[in-house]
């Protein structure tokens, strides 16, 4: 057993340490240098932006979180980085000079749009709740003292 608990060959740990973070960081910067350099694949429209990648305990494994702006172009833009993910991990190894790259799976993240729409939302919902504090106002308008006579 070593130290985390895992047998040597029983198992990855869960969460990636120091080589797994640096390991992510070095992925998303490459692999988003490739995306603004260009992928010859009709699929790839929009804006393209590597978010994070969550590296596996092991380090053969890693999810690529993209965004896509707009947003319809997404399903599309994530078909075409899985279909050049061979490609984009050999690129990965040749700019890193790491000795072994993890299989590339890219998945689409939508949380910026998510937060734009809750801040939209919440932004509405403000205007809202100020406007019929505004028209409450407006009905109100009796002092207190000609309220009571």
């Amino acid at each position: 057993m070593q130290r985390d608990g895992h047998s040597h060959h029983g198992g990855a740990p869960r969460a990636p340490g120091h080589k797994g973070a640096q390991l992510a960081s070095l992925v998303q910067r490459i692999v988003q240098m490739e995306i603004q350099r260009g992928i010859a694949d009709p699929r790839m429209r929009g804006l393209v932006t590597v978010l994070g990648v969550d590296v596996a305990g092991d380090l053969e494994d890693a999810s690529v979180r993209v965004s896509v702006l707009p947003g319809e172009f997404g399903p599309l833009v994530v078909q075409a980085l899985n279909h050049a993910a061979a490609h984009l991990r050999r690129v990965v190894l040749k700019e890193s000079r790491i000795r072994q790259s993890p299989r590339l799976r890219f998945v689409l993240d939508d949380s910026l749009k998510r937060a734009a729409e809750l801040e939209a939302a919440m932004r509405a919902a403000a205007g809202n709740v100020e406007g019929e504090q505004a028209d409450g106002e407006d009905e109100h308008t009796d002092t207190p003292a000609e309220a009571g006579e």
